[in-house]
């Protein structure tokens, strides 16, 4: 749901192409939050009936707009994660694999846009956190960013400062009441033996994953480029499935 009462169901997507992929590899100093608008307004195919720009982008959800970019990945590179952890304890590279699947996802449909916290005599009226929001603070410091993203959402206190457990009970509510999309990986060291739960960002990764392999899409498009005498801008314009579909033709032939 927007913040101004619409509820959208219903989006459709495709693939990042060579193009995108070139955009995250040449801005990998941008803050996660402008990527991922920058990411979702360029392929989204469809938002039922709503113009799909930055501007509608960012007023969406963080948990949909996460949502959305675990369906990009998915669609772009599949299902299947490999990463790569240090055990806190022994500094020992660690492999990790799962699967898409494994990533829970509460979909929490909103059916309002602004929600209302009371205890005593203090009400207050706050909305969920957007992109938007996100992009606003993505400069500051952690704290920084924690206390201007939660002044953003409130919309009415009274006038009069919340005190420290207020304010812990209307963000418990926010993260209550937002979509979510949790991945926490309970890992065991194969060389100390030492258990540790380490967090996943699926967005941040899949952007780190996109940068990784751009040496690989330059490849395809100089081969690309030699065999079928396409310009670099016609094969950006390719998703990587049929790039390398091409690829496999040139190779079987």
């Amino acid at each position: 749901m927007l913040n101004d009462g619409r509820r959208l169901g219903r989006a459709e997507l495709r693939p990042l192409t060579g193009r995108e992929e070139e955009w995250v590899t040449q801005h990998a100093a941008t803050p996660s939050a402008h990527l991922v608008t920058r990411l979702l307004s360029a392929c989204f195919v469809r938002l039922e009936d709503v113009p799909v720009n930055p501007e509608i982008i960012g007023k969406l959800l963080v948990g949909d707009r996460d949502y959305l970019m675990l369906q990009l990945r998915r669609m772009t590179l599949g299902d299947h994660f490999a990463a790569v952890f240090s055990c806190p304890a022994c500094k020992h590279a660690m492999d990790v694999e799962f699967l898409a699947q494994d990533i829970l996802i509460e979909p929490r449909p909103q059916s309002t846009a602004s929600y209302t916290w009371s205890a005593e005599e203090r009400v207050v009226q706050y909305r969920l956190p957007n992109g938007a929001d996100q992009e606003a603070v993505a400069d500051l410091s952690t704290d920084e960013a924690v206390d201007a993203l939660f002044a953003r959402c409130v919309i009415y206190d009274g006038g009069t400062s919340l005190t420290g457990e207020e304010r812990a009970a209307v963000i418990g509510e926010m993260d209550r009441l937002a979509p979510q999309i949790d991945l926490e990986l309970d890992l065991s060291c194969p060389e100390c033996g030492h258990s540790f739960t380490t967090p996943f960002d699926c967005t941040s990764f899949f952007f780190s994953e996109i940068r990784a392999q751009s040496r690989h899409l330059m490849r395809e498009v100089h081969y690309l480029a030699l065999h079928y005498h396409w310009s670099e801008s016609e094969i950006l314009n390719l998703q990587r499935d049929r790039r390398r579909g091409y690829l496999a033709l040139l190779s079987d032939g």
